[in-house]
């Protein structure tokens, strides 16, 4: 008995206090049948070594219960511990609540392998849902949501494995689609206000380092009305920003307002004397000529001839 109780100490086997919560008690019953199985022990054995992995209230009861089995002249089996412990610590109203959680338990917010470890750790309240493999499969799908359930119902699998299988594939699926469809916030918040771009701006002419004059940026603000306010103009500004596609902006000065309604361009340019545009933005401002073209736009149609043309009088030679 010694040298059995070395080697069976050997192995390190769990204890148990009597403390522990019913799910432990029959956990820690579990582990000592797989370890008795492992070392091939006997009935007698399992009951003669039981006891010292018993301590405190476990081992009070036992010991109590022990010898009220023996006045009853009752042979002492593993089987009879085994029931004896299931009546103490693990009771049938405990065994049918688990029982009634293990009928109504429903995948919710777990994922597949929660919802798995959950109903493998309740399915031995289930005995009758245990001994078979369909009833497994068939009680594992109608707790799955609904999304998933679609999916994996289609050819109804009859054993658990392919169940849990098709459950995984369906929820991997699933995630890939969500995530396809997903628009991040910044993304989403951009498509429902989009930002004005900036209005166009009227390039034209070179400085003597060859890079392009910008000789007006359109903002919308250059033709106010004498006597308006800028709190007026402000407000309307902002209406039209707000109200306003993003293509509206004058072609001919910039502002954002359409072509049609611009109010600061009308008839010909003083400098170039052409249509479409003010001084102020004309591409000859800045020449040398401007001056000269002004001046000759001016000036009456025989006394520009008459000024621009020098006659050629041959002199007669002495």
């Amino acid at each position: 008995m010694e040298t059995l109780l070395k080697r069976f100490q050997w192995f390190k086997p769990p204890t148990l206090t009597g403390t522990e919560s019913a799910i432990d008690c029959e956990n820690w019953l579990e582990d000592i049948e797989q370890l008795f199985e492992a070392l091939d022990y006997t009935d007698e054995h399992r009951v003669k070594l039981i006891i010292h992995q018993l301590h405190g209230i476990g081992k009070s009861w036992w010991v109590a219960k022990k010898k009220a089995l023996e006045n009853q002249v009752t042979v002492i089996s593993w089987a009879v511990f085994r029931t004896a412990f299931y009546q103490r610590f693990f009771p049938v109203s405990y065994r049918k609540d688990k029982g009634a959680e293990f009928a109504n338990l429903r995948q919710g917010q777990l994922n597949i392998e929660d919802y798995v470890a959950k109903f493998t750790s309740l399915l031995k309240f289930a005995p009758h849902v245990a001994m078979s493999d369909e009833a497994q499969a068939d009680q594992f799908i109608n707790g799955l949501n609904p999304d998933v359930f679609t999916l994996v119902n289609t050819g109804r699998p009859n054993t658990f494995a392919d169940a849990l299988n098709r459950a995984k594939g369906a929820e991997a699926g699933l995630l890939r689609q969500r995530r396809a469809q997903f628009v991040p916030a910044a993304a989403k918040a951009a498509q429902e206000n989009p930002q004005i771009p900036p209005p166009p701006r009227f390039d034209t002419g070179s400085s003597s380092s060859g890079k392009k004059k910008n000789f007006f940026k359109g903002k919308g603000k250059q033709f106010k009305r004498s006597g308006t306010s800028s709190s007026s103009s402000s407000s309307e500004f902002k209406q039209l920003g707000a109200g306003q596609k993003a293509g509206d902006y004058c072609t001919k000065c910039g502002g954002r307002h359409v072509t049609e309604q611009c109010r600061g361009v009308s008839g010909l340019c003083r400098i170039c004397n052409q249509p479409g545009h003010i001084a102020r933005i004309c591409p000859q401002r800045n020449s040398g000529n401007s001056q000269n073209l002004e001046a000759s736009r001016t000036m009456p149609l025989p006394e520009r001839q008459a000024s621009s043309v020098h006659s050629y009088q041959p002199q007669n030679p002495q």
